[in-house]
């Protein structure tokens, strides 16, 4: 009964990787148009509006540097990025160990850990999410910008480790005795 649980947690744990790193490496977080014009700016590289703006609208005298609740968003992601490389290492040692002995009380501590790591992604996404949906109205007053597809896609994200998070931790309770 535990080997199907223990599958679909890996499932939900690649597909929410999917979408962290579809939503971190976009471009699409902050959108606005200008008439007939559309622009958007992403967490990845931080400073690649600075620049645009620099080039593009010189006779303006508007240089914009980005603030630190950006940067803090920013950085939230990255981290959520970075935590699937040890969730990954976790969840292949958990399987392997279902596959091969069934699900025992020595692995419940790695669906306890798969667990805590879906929960800090969860977190950290749901915190830079919601830093950008508050902040975004007032990211460039004169574009009247708002939240692009890359913002909505970490949400998604943080709502699919959730689930592997709460089916992670069904597993180590009840599964493994």
């Amino acid at each position: 009964m535990s080997r199907p649980k223990v599958g679909a947690i890996g499932a939900l744990i690649l597909v929410s990787f999917i979408l962290t790193a579809v939503a971190t490496f976009t471009k699409n977080w902050i959108v606005w148009n200008t008439g007939f014009f559309s622009y958007s700016v992403g967490v990845v590289p931080y400073n690649q509006v600075t620049i645009f703006i620099e080039r593009n609208f010189k006779n303006w005298f508007f240089i914009l540097n980005r603030p630190s609740w950006f940067l803090a968003s920013a950085i939230m992601m990255y981290i959520s990025f970075a935590l699937f490389f040890p969730l990954f290492l976790i969840y292949f040692h958990a399987s392997y160990k279902v596959h091969h002995h069934g699900c025992c009380h020595s692995i419940r501590h790695s669906f306890n850990g798969i667990s805590l790591i879906c929960s800090l992604v969860v977190m950290l996404e749901a915190v830079a999410f919601i830093l950008m949906a508050v902040n975004s109205s007032s990211y460039m007053n004169v574009f009247f910008p708002d939240l692009g597809s890359s913002a909505y896609i970490a949400l998604s994200s943080a709502i699919v480790a959730t689930i592997a998070m709460s089916l992670s931790g069904h597993v180590a309770r009840h599964h493994c005795h």
